[in-house]
């Protein structure tokens, strides 16, 4: 082999790290966004939204690895000043990943909080859940019965002790309201006609609009529409 061809070789594998590193950050720009967004529809839903077990996966095993780095290089600051703006940059970027991640869960377990008995007796619900939440949703539920048994149920006749009692009409598990009107944006071209009355409106690809929640429920489970 001569030296062109040990050049051109080394060029190659250059260009194919270089492509590799690209699709790599590519593919960790696409997780950030889709968590962004996973935490913007969590906070805009009325219920709660599928746990987004995969894409949280990814992203913390990518966050353990940078904090892994930064650990081990910190040790070198003594030593030099170039790795220093470096670590700062990575350092910023596993505190706004934090943040994201954060807000996702806080809201999630908001939403546990509230409903716990309807989620709780809702076989579709339950399977919303990550398996630490549905720890602490059958927790919190412990909790619950505990309390209002100690504090007024074990006091009322027998028929009046069911938490999930709707006899006379009235429901007395707190539930989300679907009927909420929700700011949404079309992701895809869906071709999807929404009936309201007498009106009809056909969802075109990137826009926006704004109409009741259970109108596009399965739209967005589907992931063709994301709330805003």
């Amino acid at each position: 082999m001569d030296i062109d061809d040990i050049l051109k070789d080394f060029e190659r594998q250059a260009n194919q790290s270089t492509s590799s590193s690209n699709f790599e950050n590519q593919l960790r720009q696409e997780d950030l966004q889709k968590l962004q967004q996973s935490w913007i529809s969590e906070r805009s839903s009325p219920e709660i939204l599928p746990y987004e077990i995969e894409l949280l996966e990814r992203i913390l095993l990518r966050l353990k690895e940078k904090i892994e780095f930064i650990e081990y290089n910190s040790i070198e600051l003594q030593k030099t000043k170039d790795i220093k703006l470096k670590l700062m940059i990575i350092e910023s970027e596993v505190q706004r990943i934090n943040f994201l991640i954060r807000n996702y869960l806080r809201t999630r377990l908001y939403k546990i909080d509230n409903f716990t008995i309807y989620i709780h007796n809702t076989d579709e619900e339950l399977k919303k859940l990550a398996p630490t939440e549905l720890e602490y949703m059958e927790r919190h539920f412990e909790i619950l019965v505990e309390l209002y048994n100690k504090q007024f149920l074990l006091k009322l006749p027998e028929a009046l002790r069911p938490l999930d009692d709707n006899s006379g009409g009235i429901n007395m598990v707190p539930e989300p309201n679907l009927s909420t009107s929700v700011f949404f944006k079309v992701a895809n071209d869906i071709n999807e006609i929404i009936t309201i009355g007498d009106e009809h409106i056909e969802l075109t690809n990137n826009g926006i609009y704004l109409m009741s929640y259970k109108l596009i429920r399965p739209l967005v489970m589907t992931g063709n529409v994301f709330l805003i």
